[in-house]
């Protein structure tokens, strides 16, 4: 066997080996950031579990691809004196493919990184948690609308001596989940128009006294 035959094999075990030390890397990377997004409401306890798990991975990822280095440089020793310039270039080579591999594992497994991952990932969830409660919100406060069946039922009902007046619509979203101590605290905002519409419904619905005189106090104050 030539000496350039046993340097391409050599090389072609070392490229596997670190190859596969990068795939074991890789995969202990992703499989600690998969955890450490699931374990964000116990983040410190599952992220300790997930960082000794990688630790350990990387930890045996390591050591073999250190006794494949071990091996490889006793069989390179044989062929240093024929082909040193050939050895050397492809020692640095190799190394320099594993060095920055190592570079980009150690940059992406960056504590601040993960960090930054899991707050960015809790960040949306708390977005579209809020989105979802205020679209719920905006639902419950919207009028139920009456099926069409029970309306042309109500339409087909005889009409009695004296149609009863038609009910005020609430003058502010919500209204009629106020108390009057709220609508009190609301009434200087309010303006010129709204101030009225919300005398004209205490009057016609809610009857309320503290209500009606603090709004009539407050257009009193406007003219």
């Amino acid at each position: 066997m030539t000496g350039n035959n046993q340097l391409r094999r050599s090389g072609s075990r070392l490229q596997r080996q670190g190859a596969l030390w990068f795939q074991q890397t890789r995969n202990a990377g992703e499989a600690f950031l998969a955890e450490s997004r699931v374990a964000s409401t116990t983040f410190a306890r599952d992220m300790t579990a997930a960082t000794n798990k990688l630790v350990t991975e990387w930890t045996r990822s390591t050591e073999g691809l250190q006794k494949a280095l071990s091996k490889e440089a006793f069989a390179w020793q044989k062929l240093v004196l024929q082909t040193r310039d050939a050895y050397v270039a492809a020692v640095k080579q190799r190394l320099a493919g594993l060095e920055a591999q190592a570079v980009s594992t150690r940059e992406a497994l960056k504590p601040e990184v993960f960090e930054a991952t899991v707050l960015e990932s809790t960040r949306d969830l708390l977005a579209k948690a809020e989105s979802l409660v205020d679209e719920r919100i905006d639902k419950a406060a919207k009028p139920k609308r009456v099926p069409a069946a029970k309306a042309k039922a109500k339409a087909r009902k005889p009409k009695a001596a004296k149609a009863p007046a038609k009910k005020a619509d609430a003058p502010i979203r919500n209204y009629d989940q106020l108390s009057a101590k709220d609508v009190v605290a609301r009434v200087q905002r309010l303006s010129g128009p709204q101030a009225t519409a919300v005398l004209d419904y205490e009057q016609t619905r809610k009857k309320r006294a503290t209500v009606i005189r603090a709004v009539e106090k407050r257009l009193a104050a406007a003219s």
